[in-house]
């Protein structure tokens, strides 16, 4: 079977993707499993809270900051230890430690992995936050609302967020929704970590497509317009555009009123209003009257046209989301729906002020429902 150029660079996307997240997680994983086997047959000496720490000795070792190696071996004796603990056990020590305040760095990044996990920890506290929601769910996201009290850091924010999240029993909660997107803005506008940001605080923008945090638009216009700042727009947009996905006809009906918004990045705005998907009423006609609004330019149109439909997506690892290709026969039939469309709109009068750029966009359309249909005919 024989795929669109589109889709064919969504798969090698994905494909990419999933071989780098089995790269950087690999590793610790089987080293992990190999010392949790050992640690297995004598779990019943593993001590108790009434003795001896198992994470002091393990803390020692990142007095100084070791290679990348020993890092990853240190944490994963410790990942063993703690998994052979019994369950309260080891929430008991986590949050024991983490009480302390004490920390320090291991040399390595913030990492994300398969389903939102950390293949590498950037601090000690980090990689306790981390184990703490594979050991306990509803501990780490209890204690994800101790820490989202106070500012600590922005990566500790991040992977509290992510914690409560995860927590199957709330992640649907409406209140608990708002709860999490109301704190991640409150981790966007933080003075000292927007001046640095984190990988961690980066990636935590994950958490408003996750909530489907329309509201938080504003947030995120207002950052991408920050032409000084490349890392804050490019997280804003990154997010916008994911949220478009996912909450298109919302999306776009803001982004119409927006008007600062289209002039400071108009071909970006143009881009997103790409994404309408014809076969939805409300995103039919909210991409309408768009295309007929007097104001709109001709930068806007060609932008707009010359990727109209945009089915791209960003491939990546993500803290609580998770992306994948669209499948070729989804771009076909999208296609397919928005020629039909394109075609009425060129004999009704009303689209004669639009009508070179719809005739753009037929010519891209056909191009790719003859390649998808040849490739139907040769199966």
């Amino acid at each position: 079977m024989k795929f669109s150029k589109r889709s064919q660079l969504a798969a090698v996307l994905l494909v990419a993707g999933l071989c780098l997240a089995w790269w950087w997680g690999s590793g610790l994983r089987g080293r992990a499993q190999t010392l949790e086997n050992d640690a297995s047959g004598s779990q019943n000496e593993a001590p108790s809270p009434k003795g001896e720490s198992p994470l002091i000795a393990s803390f020692g070792r990142f007095r100084e900051t070791p290679d990348r190696a020993e890092a990853l071996d240190s944490l994963a004796r410790l990942q063993a230890q703690l998994l052979a603990l019994p369950r309260a056990d080891a929430v008991a020590w986590v949050r024991a430690f983490l009480a302390t305040g004490d920390d320090r760095p291991t040399g390595l990044s913030f990492v994300i992995g398969a389903q939102g996990m950390l293949a590498e920890w950037p601090t000690f506290r980090t990689f306790l936050l981390d184990q703490l929601v594979a050991i306990d769910p509803a501990a780490a996201a209890a204690l994800g609302r101790e820490i989202l009290t106070r500012p600590t850091t922005a990566d500790e924010w991040a992977l509290s967020l992510r914690n409560i999240g995860k927590d199957a029993s709330s992640v649907l909660d409406p209140e608990t929704k708002r709860y999490l997107a109301a704190k991640t803005e409150e981790l966007i506008a933080h003075p000292a970590w927007q001046a640095q940001p984190s990988i961690g605080y980066l990636n935590a923008f994950d958490v408003l497509v996750a909530t489907d945090s329309t509201a938080s638009t504003p947030v995120l216009s207002a950052l991408i317009q920050r032409k000084d700042r490349k890392d804050l727009a490019h997280a804003g947009y990154l997010t916008l555009d994911r949220l478009v996905q996912r909450q298109p006809a919302d999306l776009l009906a803001r982004l119409r009123g927006d008007r600062a918004l289209q002039q400071s990045r108009p071909e970006m705005v143009a881009q997103q209003f790409a994404r309408a998907d014809v076969r939805e009423p409300a995103q039919r006609e909210v991409l309408r009257a768009w295309l007929l609004d007097p104001t709109r330019t001709a930068a806007e149109l060609r932008s707009f046209a010359g990727i109209y439909p945009n089915n791209n997506r960003f491939i990546s690892q993500n803290l609580l989301t998770s992306e994948s290709a669209q499948a070729g026969i989804d771009l076909a039939a999208h296609d397919r729906a928005a020629m039909a469309l394109i075609n009425e709109w060129l004999i009704d009068p009303v689209f004669q002020p639009v009508s070179p750029y719809l005739l753009s966009m037929l010519e891209r359309l056909g191009g790719f429902v003859a390649s998808a249909n040849a490739g139907v005919a040769t199966n």
